[in-house]
């Protein structure tokens, strides 16, 4: 990942996830996120809510984010649940960068997705394509 990626997933606090509804519809949802072990994206729902159930029901989610000088990043990429075990080390990585903010949520679920490769083939000047 080069330091523009990098920079903008450190810094930016919320991103938009895009699924797709039961009926075919999109959904757009924004979402506070953190990078996690370098490779991955964390962020925290509610296992009820309707992007969390349509990113675990299809597995595949679009997640974008974007800086003010508007570069962005953008990931086609799969979603899991975060193990259980790696629960208290995902908040910290969390805390570190939104500080006391936390969703309020039901049924807490940590989701993860992988970053993935740059595709050379659909990036741009400003905006960073990784696949997954």
């Amino acid at each position: 990942m080069d330091k523009i990626t990098t920079d903008i997933l450190d810094t930016v606090e919320v991103g938009a996830l895009a699924t797709v509804n039961r009926d075919r519809t999109p959904l757009v949802t924004p979402l506070h996120f953190v990078r996690y072990k370098n490779d991955n994206i964390i962020w925290i729902s509610d296992r009820q809510s309707r992007h969390a159930v349509n990113a675990y029901r299809s597995g595949v989610v679009e997640f974008v984010v974007w800086n003010d000088q508007k570069s962005a990043v953008f990931l086609t990429t799969k979603v899991r649940e975060l193990p259980e075990e790696e629960e208290a080390a995902a908040l910290g990585v969390y805390a570190n960068k939104l500080g006391d903010f936390m969703p309020r949520v039901e049924n807490r679920q940590i989701y993860i997705m992988p970053i993935g490769n740059l595709d050379e083939k659909t990036t741009t000047e400003n905006w960073l394509h990784f696949i997954a």
